[in-house]
This record gives structure tokens, sequence and C-alpha cells, in this order.
């Protein structure tokens, strides 16, 4: 994966890491999937539109992604910071899903003035 070679571009163990400019650019493709692996509450203060939510922090989260995820296509993954992303994008190389990791996360989409979208929840 990684379309955009430079030096933003790391790999680790089959996982390539991008940043929030690269990250945007992969979204643009019409066969992969945007994955965000925060809490419910995270992902609806704010998230990038398109992304499906799959806490990895939860019990579950391999039996979700398994149900919810093709690996006929490359999937996008993000967290906050970039540290549950890659703890996600780990399992999900373990189970041959093709993974491209957001690094800074959110906050580094944010810094970049890219857009969020956020879920309206009824109290």
């Amino acid at each position: 994966m990684c379309a955009i070679q430079s030096s933003g571009c790391n790999h680790n163990d089959g996982i390539v890491s991008v940043t929030a400019f690269e990250f945007k650019q992969e979204i643009r493709s019409d066969s992969v999937q945007l994955l965000d692996v925060r809490t419910p509450q995270e992902y609806a203060e704010g998230h990038i539109g398109g992304a499906i939510n799959i806490n990895v922090q939860s019990d579950d989260f391999q039996a979700l992604a398994i149900k919810e995820l093709s690996k006929n296509s490359a999937i996008l993954v993000y967290c906050r910071s970039g540290r549950r992303s890659m703890d996600a994008a780990e399992l999900l190389t373990k189970l041959e899903y093709k993974v491209v990791n957001l690094k800074d996360g959110i906050i580094g989409w944010r810094d970049e003035g890219l857009p969020v979208t956020t879920v309206e929840t009824s109290k």
C-alpha cells in the first residue's frame, strides 16, 4: 500500500504508518475500509467521515473485525494518537488484513485542519 512514497511513510511488520495528508490520499481510493478503533464515546465526539467504529479495547474486537471487515481491501485504521491503532493494526495484520495506520491519530488529522464528523446522541 502507501500510494504516496515519502519520508512520512513508515513500515512496521507489514504495517504502513502514514501522515494525515497521506492518510487522506489513501481514503480517496475506492477499495479501502476506514476503521476508528477508539471508544464509542470518542467516536461520537468526532471521527473521520465514513469510518466504522470497533473499539480495539473491547474483548470482542477480533470477532467484530472478522465479521465487519473484508480482506479484499486495505483497512485504514486510526485512534486518538496512533498507539491503539498500532495495536489494532498488529492484530489485524496477524489475521492477514492489509493495514495502513494513521501515524498521529485523529490528533494529527485535526492538527492538519482536516474535517471530522460528529454523531448526535440522545440523552
